[in-house]
């Protein structure tokens, strides 16, 4: 009977422990569950939310949040806030002064008249004294040194513009090799997945070709040995794809971790070209940098005017009020308030600038000169610029065309090959050689047709037309 009782508080004691255990495993099966709805939940919501930022998108976002272009707008301010300043120096001129003055006391001056008694004193002292005055000037001739002087910082102010969208050119040119390098990596890496796939059946079917006895297994080594070579390239396009992607969010001004969906319609097909010397027609009216260094040198040339009207004299007109106690126009002195006024005209003339000048003449005509030759020079520059970048454009669609026909030589020599292995009359290598040539044909179509659009947009900067 004991024996009994034991064995039925053991047996009590498993149906216990049996359901513990599986009411644990439910809840866990059950918490699992909530689990994986959330993880599909929130998966399901980044899919919504995910967008796609076409080329437009990032080079709108790019230019708002670029620091460049905001410095660039500073200098605009400045410039403006330059010319307002010699606009300044050509209004009148409008001062205002006040002052106390506190004269020691001396003796009244007296004078001693013939058959007068006493000494008589003519002018009482006031040994405190109070002015105010008003002065009015305008200049009337300058050697129209403040026309020349406004007109120069209004050609400063219109370079400064013209820099400023030298600038937006290259961050908007700047943002399309980022967005087009980020398009590059991304397709790399679907092509080396896809490879991978097919690989991954390949060898799938080679191990089971092992089994049978129709493939050695250094053949089977040698499909591994292409997987993991594979895995190799893409662990560094994924690796090169995280730095593109954290430098791009950057350069936009995006979260740097932020996941970014590029427009896989972005890539077309090149426009046709037009001839060089139209291109170059093109640069030459439409670089701002050009147009920014021609303005600037239309600011050295009235600096120049400047320096060869300094020997002409200048002629103002000026006016003064006054009002002080007391005045000394006033005779004999009141201890009260007088008013009173004087205007003329103001004539300066620099005589030593007859010498002196001649310096600040040389000085102007040589940096004018030198302007002058930095405008050829620049013109010249563009013109190796636009020259190359042609080229290269027309290189690119040369390529592309290149490209296409291998990618079908490829696809069809692997054909060819697979159909050969599959019938046992071609070894292993010879597969391993056609996957690698069809895979590198794929990236290497998928690279020139991204290249040449960078190519073109960089031959629309050239020519000054990417706004």
């Amino acid at each position: 009977m004991a024996v009994g009782k034991r064995q039925f508080a053991i047996s009590s004691q498993k149906e216990k422990v049996l359901s513990i255990t599986t009411t644990y495993n439910m809840n866990i099966k059950f918490h699992l569950k909530k689990l994986t709805v959330l993880i599909f939940l929130v998966g399901s919501f980044h899919k919504i939310t995910a967008q796609v930022l076409t080329l437009d998108q990032a080079i709108k976002q790019g230019v708002d949040n670029n620091r460049q272009l905001k410095i660039s707008s500073y200098k605009i301010a400045l410039a403006e806030t330059k010319y307002q300043e010699a606009v300044d120096l050509t209004l009148p001129s409008l001062k205002a002064s006040a002052g106390y003055t506190k004269l020691s006391d001396v003796d009244q001056p007296k004078i001693q008249f013939p058959g007068a008694p006493e000494p008589v004193a003519l002018f009482p002292v006031y040994v405190n004294n109070y002015s105010a005055k008003v002065s009015l000037s305008e200049t009337v001739f300058s050697g129209f040194r403040l026309k020349y002087a406004m007109e120069s910082q209004k050609l400063l102010q219109q370079a400064t513009k013209l820099d400023a969208g030298k600038d937006h050119d290259e961050v908007v040119f700047n943002i399309i090799n980022a967005y087009f390098n980020l398009y590059k990596l991304r397709q790399s890496i679907q092509i080396v997945d896809e490879n991978l796939r097919s690989l991954d059946q390949r060898i799938s079917e080679a191990l089971k070709m092992e089994q049978q006895g129709i493939l050695l297994h250094n053949d089977v080594l040698k499909l591994q040995l292409q997987h993991s070579n594979t895995e190799l390239t893409r662990i560094d396009l994924q690796n090169n794809l995280a730095i593109a992607s954290f430098n791009f969010n950057i350069l936009i001004g995006n979260n740097e971790k932020a996941s970014v969906n590029i427009d896989s319609t972005t890539v077309k097909d090149v426009e046709s070209l037009k001839s060089m010397d139209e291109y170059v027609s093109d640069a030459m009216k439409n670089r701002s940098d050009l147009q920014a260094l021609t303005t600037r040198s239309k600011s050295i040339d009235n600096n120049l005017k400047i320096a060869k009207n300094s020997y002409y004299p200048q002629l103002a007109v000026a006016a003064n009020y006054y009002d002080a106690r007391p005045n000394p126009r006033v005779i004999p002195p009141k201890d009260q308030f007088v008013t009173t006024w004087d205007a003329g005209l103001v004539l300066t003339w620099d005589l030593m600038n007859l010498y002196s000048n001649k310096h600040n003449i040389a000085d102007s005509r040589i940096q004018m000169q030198q302007s002058e030759e930095n405008i050829h020079m620049m013109e010249d520059a563009i013109k190796m610029e636009v020259n190359q970048n042609y080229l290269t454009c027309m290189q690119s669609k040369q390529r592309i065309e290149v490209m296409q026909s291998s990618l079908l030589q490829a696809e069809e020599n692997y054909r060819i090959v697979n159909s050969r292995f599959n019938s046992s009359l071609a070894l292993t290598s010879e597969l391993v050689d056609a996957d690698a040539a069809l895979l590198q044909a794929k990236v290497n179509l998928t690279l020139a047709k991204s290249d040449a659009c960078v190519n073109y947009y960089r031959l629309k900067k050239s020519i000054g037309s990417m706004q």
